[in-house]
């Protein structure tokens, strides 16, 4: 079983950032400090789309 590669540099998502810790197989992990979101996930795709979403929630709940 190959170890996924550690990013040196930052994810960013709509100015959001996807990271990990330096433990092999654990999830990429995001949090969005202005509406108190977070989330975990095996991909940054999947990652992307949590926070698209909460995005969208955020925005339905101020109108």
């Amino acid at each position: 079983m190959s170890e996924r590669p550690i990013s040196p540099l930052p994810i960013f998502h709509r100015d959001i950032e996807i990271r990990r810790t330096d433990v092999p197989w654990h999830p990429y992990i995001w949090s969005h400090d202005e509406s108190d979101g977070h989330g975990t996930a095996w991909t940054v795709e999947e990652a992307r789309n949590q926070i698209d979403a909460h995005l969208v929630r955020m925005a339905e709940k101020q109108s």
